[in-house]
């Protein structure tokens, strides 16, 4: 049985086409757009019509494929859990796609992001690279991080907080590259919100990260084996650190440049980079596990098992 879910992200539109034989998957086609739907979201509460346009664009596009599947899905996360007017916007993509648009709540989100995270682990055969009883699958995204932490097996429990890349930067980065002040403020705002957490909900165990600022870290660092059917990587702590000092220290116009950082994205990057070199240092770790199976096939996980 052939699956399709397009999500619509805070920065980035995506489809995902996945088989399902035998409960054995594979991941026949994935794509991106990066469309910015929470663009300014933070400040107005609103989606901007500009963005709205961009990001349907996307959806009609992917819908052409989506439609062809058994199943079809069109989920929702952090922009359009914040907006005011996302009635409007999923009347619209419901148009489109021809399928109810779902916005997942922020507990959904982490569970999806936890099944994603563990399936690619368990197929790769990195479950051996746990050493610890817990792990952490942490979803960095454009407007929220949403934290999962428990068995490899089964997430016993979930967060989210309002540090994401789109926003942070909106936020905090008033020049290009950011001074060293915002940067500052950048990284204290994270590690705040981080810190905020009681005991439980701490990033803690083996630390493995999804989502976008993450997957892309792990192609600039060349992390990924190229050969794998699906992407788990082993990345040290320093060379997170690394990445965020280059990243930070120049322009978007030269970030864009850089090998294996989207254009789309090359705004956003320092953000992102402080949230997750935060997550790191919160969790105390050396070395972290990034995968590019996240909340789409995590979704599909999830209902295919009913």
């Amino acid at each position: 049985m052939r699956y399709a879910v397009i999500g619509i992200g805070t920065n980035s539109c995506r489809l995902l086409i996945a088989t399902r034989e035998s409960d054995q998957w594979k991941i026949e086609h994935h794509d991106i757009r990066g469309t910015r739907l929470g663009q300014d979201v933070r400040s107005s509460g609103r989606l901007e019509p500009a963005a709205i346009e961009r990001t349907l664009e996307a959806v009609r596009e992917f819908a052409s494929l989506g439609r062809q599947a058994d199943k079809f899905f069109v989920i929702g996360t952090c922009a359009l859990r914040d907006a005011s007017n996302t009635a409007d916007f999923a009347r619209r993509a419901r148009e489109i796609a021809g399928t109810e648009l779902r916005v997942l709540t922020a507990d959904e989100e982490a569970r999806a992001s936890f099944a994603g995270a563990s399936w690619a682990l368990q197929i790769q055969g990195a479950a051996g690279l746990i050493r610890t009883p817990k792990i952490c699958v942490a979803d960095v995204g454009g407007g929220s991080t949403e934290l999962a932490i428990g068995s490899p097996e089964n997430p016993e429990r979930v967060t989210s907080l309002p540090i994401g890349a789109v926003g942070l930067t909106e936020r905090f980065f008033k020049h290009d590259p950011p001074t060293t002040e915002e940067l500052s403020g950048c990284k204290t705002a994270v590690r705040l919100a981080l810190e905020a957490l009681d005991a439980d909900t701490r990033p803690q165990g083996t630390l493995v990260l999804v989502g976008g600022t993450a997957d892309t870290a792990a192609r600039m660092l060349n992390a990924y084996d190229a050969a794998a059917l699906v992407h788990v990587a082993r990345v040290r702590a320093e060379d997170l650190q690394d990445l965020l000092r280059l990243t930070s220290s120049v322009t978007t116009a030269k970030r864009k440049l850089l090998r294996g950082l989207p254009e789309s994205r090359a705004d956003i990057f320092p953000a992102g980079m402080t949230v997750i070199n935060e997550l790191v240092r919160q969790a105390g770790a050396r070395e972290i596990l990034i995968t590019e199976s996240d909340v789409l096939l995590g979704y599909l996980l999830l209902q295919a098992r009913g």
